[in-house]
């Protein structure tokens, strides 16, 4: 017992020395991002589209928020390909970086399964982000409910760091604060696309996807991308 109470004073020591020697926070004012999305992205053109009223109210007031709808271009429905991109930047206040799932479920979406991929970029770098299948259902008009199936994408971008993690985030930022007196302006960039299979193209606008060509529609777009907007990915070009 005394050597486990010593043990805790040593630490508390520690960390209090750490607090009172550390030189100050440095960073912060600049992003790891690019506080806007290209219009052409590969095969898609981008056009803008404004923050929801929702997240407008739920986020800081110096919260970034980009989004652009990407389409694939092509007067045939049936041939065309979607998907809504969304680009989040902190300002002081760190709410505006948090875990997704908490907004999906919200939305009244509910995550199915969740697993991190790798991008690999033309540059040769490979670029991982988190994959969350997900599923709602909609009221159609006659009264009917249909099952609605989604892929939402998303990664955490620091100053010169990137990761798929909210935890493996947090971790980083306390190590960085501590060990290289930097103090990350977090981005929070994401994909969505619907899984359009069980959908008519009257429906959906788009041409039918399962759920592999649809992820596999998506991390093509942000091979396009992440090299357009995320800074470390932008100087291996």
């Amino acid at each position: 017992m005394i050597a486990r109470a010593f043990m805790i004073l040593f630490l508390c020591g520690m960390t209090l020395m750490l607090c009172q020697y550390s030189p100050a926070m440095k960073g912060g004012d600049e992003a790891g991002v690019l506080s806007e999305l290209p219009m052409v992205a590969g095969d898609f053109v981008g056009e803008s589209e404004s923050p929801s009223d929702k997240e407008l109210e739920l986020l800081p007031s110096d919260t970034i928020i980009v989004k652009r709808e990407y389409r694939t271009p092509g007067r045939r429905t049936e041939h065309r390909d979607l998907a809504h991109v969304s680009l989040v930047i902190a300002g002081n206040d760190s709410r505006s970086i948090h875990r997704p799932e908490v907004c999906l479920d919200g939305q009244g979406w509910t995550v199915t399964d969740s697993s991190v991929r790798e991008v690999k970029l033309l540059s040769g770098d490979v670029l991982k982000v988190r994959d969350l299948a997900i599923e709602r259902e909609v009221l159609l008009g006659n009264g009917t409910k249909l099952p609605l199936h989604a892929h939402y994408v998303y990664w955490f971008v620091g100053a010169d760091v990137s990761t798929p993690s909210n935890l493996e985030r947090q971790i980083l930022s306390f190590r960085d604060n501590v060990l290289r007196n930097v103090n990350h302006r977090w981005a929070y960039p994401s994909v969505m696309a619907y899984v359009t299979d069980n959908l008519t193209p009257q429906q959906s606008g788009e041409r039918r996807r399962n759920d592999e060509d649809t992820v596999k529609m998506i991390l093509s777009l942000i091979r396009s991308l992440a090299p357009r907007f995320q800074k470390d990915l932008m100087t291996t070009l």
